[in-house]
Formats: structure tokens, C-alpha cells, sequence
């Protein structure tokens, strides 16, 4: 359940981040809201609701994007512009590990502490 509602409020997050991106590009001041950033968002985000509604999906979902944020993040300090498609600073970088990290976790070491508890009932 912890991680369907992991898969909810990050959908929720990033489609609001998306949209957002639109309206106000800078971003609160921290972050860069280009173009193919508001699209990754929103993608990120309709997937995240969609996996919402299956366990399977859910820890999926957790699964790619952790390691695709993370990666995002590596890439970022390495490359300030991700190869010309967006620019990504300290903010940016910092928030792509965070989630990244906590997405890896649902993804993968919650399913493992969650089948290890239900073994101990």
C-alpha cells in the first residue's frame, strides 16, 4: 500500500511541477522549468498516477524512475545542459537525487522489508 501511495503523491508532485512549468518557468527561483523539462514532468507524473492503481505497477514505476532520476542527477553535475536538451543546476540536481533515492528505496527495499514482515506475522 506504502508504495501505491508512494507512486500517487510523486505523480501528483511532478504533474503539478509540469504544469507549473509553464506558468512560471523559473521555477520559484531555484529551479530551471524549460520545455522538455515540463515534459518529463508531466510524463512522470501520469505514469506515477497511473501505477498508483496497481501494486505491481507501483513498485515499477519506483523501480525506473528511481534509477532514471538518479541517473538525471549524476548526468547533471557532469553536464550542466543534460547534452544541449535541458538546463539543470545545483537545485535541480539536488532534487533529482532525492527523489531518485527515495523512489530506489520504494522500489526496491521496501518490497523486500515489506515480504520479510509478512513472513514474521
Amino acid at each position: 500500500m506504502a508504495v501505491r501511495r508512494f507512486a500517487a503523491v510523486t505523480g501528483l508532485v511532478f504533474l503539478l511541477l509540469g504544469v507549473y512549468g509553464y506558468i512560471d518557468p523559473n521555477g520559484f527561483g531555484l529551479f530551471h522549468l524549460g520545455g522538455a523539462h515540463n515534459v518529463i514532468h508531466l510524463i512522470v507524473g501520469l505514469l506515477g498516477l497511473a501505477a498508483a492503481f496497481g501494486e505491481g505497477y507501483a513498485y515499477r514505476y519506483s523501480q525506473v524512475v528511481g534509477v532514471f532520476y538518479l541517473l538525471l542527477a549524476v548526468l547533471g553535475v557532469f553536464t550542466g545542459d543534460l547534452f544541449g536538451l535541458m538546463h539543470v543546476g545545483l537545485a535541480d540536481n539536488a532534487l533529482h537525487f532525492i527523489v531518485g533515492a527515495i523512489a530506489l528505496y520504494f522500489g526496491f527495499v521496501w518490497s523486500e522489508a515489506a515480504q520479510g514482515a509478512r513472513s514474521y506475522r
